[in-house]
């Protein structure tokens, strides 16, 4: 059975120290694993065996314990930015799917809302805003903006925990609006129609894949 070399194993264990986006560790790890592989055959061109050219690149390489945290403050960012760019678009379409929904259903409406429930609209609608403005920041912070502000790991928690909360605030906002609403528990006896199909895929789907990507965040971090 052959035996992993100082290189494999060095590699492994990065591997597994790592969290984040596959794509992104992956080509993280390999980018330490060409480093060490350029560095080893160096080793070798000075006359040292391959075994230990190997042990002499990890060495040089450093302690998987130094070099993570810089590999996986940069996971990290990638997987706030991902986040970010998933609940600013994931509430926009939200929003514009809700808006086309209720328009259409108040057109045989009779009914004037009342303070409390104008009050409850209005704080939604301009909660979008501010979260889809907010997403549109915390996403350049974790891309381009990384090389002028100092963000983090802790910035990326941050991102991964509001995102959870944008989804229970939504969830809560958008259940009021419906409940004291005038259709709340009508039948549709037109059956199921391709709007009301999109509304539903867009009820119970996005808020899903915010809060997966969110809780990712937070491991991430």
């Amino acid at each position: 059975m052959l035996t992993a070399g100082p290189i494999d194993a060095y590699v492994a264990t990065l591997r597994g120290a790592l969290r984040g986006p596959r794509a992104a560790k992956a080509d993280l790890v390999q980018e330490a694993r060409d480093g060490l592989t350029d560095a080893a055959e160096r080793y070798e061109d000075e006359g040292l065996d391959r075994l230990a050219a190997e042990r002499a690149a990890v060495e040089e390489f450093g302690p998987v314990a130094a070099l993570a945290p810089d590999y996986q403050r940069e996971l990290a960012l990638t997987q706030g930015r991902r986040t970010a760019v998933i609940i600013g678009a994931a509430v926009a379409v939200q929003a514009l799917v809700s808006e086309v929904a209720w328009r259409r259903a108040a057109v045989a409406w009779n009914w004037q809302p009342g303070r409390g429930y104008q009050i409850l609209a209005h704080t939604v609608d301009y909660a979008t805003y501010a979260v889809v403005l907010g997403a549109l920041l915390a996403a350049l912070a974790c891309g381009i903006g990384s090389r002028y502000v100092d963000v983090g790991r802790a910035f990326v928690r941050a991102t991964g925990i509001a995102a959870i909360g944008v989804v229970a605030f939504f969830i809560v906002g958008g259940t009021l609006l419906s409940a004291f609403s005038p259709t709340w528990g009508q039948e549709n006896t037109d059956g199921a129609t391709s709007l009301s199909l999109v509304a539903s895929a867009v009820t119970f789907g996005l808020p899903a894949l915010m809060t997966y990507s969110g809780l990712r965040c937070v491991r991430a971090s």
